[in-house]
């Protein structure tokens, strides 16, 4: 008898084993335990096929603004690159009158000096927030880049504001 022939008898045994018992059930027990499989083959769908699309389905309008989020802060970002890639060029004066005209934001006892190709910016409890505002600004805007700094942190009357104080020097496109 080959492996096959073995195999065929077999599966044909058990098949009229299962039909044996099946027919010994009363049709009230065969009623139920088609309504058990028909259960279990229900939920078995719904486990792996109806509930990830219906889940993926009810998150896709937040998935969706999470996205258009990321893009135009991409876009965002994007623009700037490209405006850092090709800057426009500024004259020292009107580098020199933005950083004046800016300088308000940091306090009543900030100012500037010019040494040459050099811009010293001098504070006094300049608030964190608007010196790190102001300095983003002035590269946008004046191209200049930190060149030396002695910064320290100065006493604040508050103790959620932090402020600095010491000079900055800036060097002028």
């Amino acid at each position: 008898m080959s492996p096959n022939t073995a195999w065929q008898a077999a599966q044909k045994s058990a098949s009229q084993a299962w039909r044996q018992a099946w027919n010994a059930r009363s049709p009230r027990e065969q009623t139920l335990l088609r309504a058990a499989a028909f259960l279990l083959a229900f939920v078995w769908v719904w486990q792996w096929a109806w509930a990830p699309a219906w889940r993926t389905w009810q998150e896709a309008p937040a998935r969706q603004a999470a996205i258009d989020g990321q893009t135009q802060r991409m876009l965002q970002w994007q623009a700037q690159a490209e405006g850092l890639q090709k800057p426009s060029t500024v004259s020292r004066t009107e580098a020199t009158q933005w950083l004046e005209k800016n300088l308000a934001d940091l306090g009543p006892n900030a100012e500037l000096s010019l040494t040459g190709d050099d811009v010293t910016l001098r504070v006094e409890a300049a608030p964190a927030l608007a010196m790190a505002r102001w300095l983003s600004q002035a590269r946008e805007h004046a191209q200049t880049l930190p060149h030396q700094a002695q910064m320290q942190q100065a006493n604040s009357p508050s103790p959620n504001e932090v402020l600095w104080q010491g000079t900055l020097v800036l060097r002028l496109p």
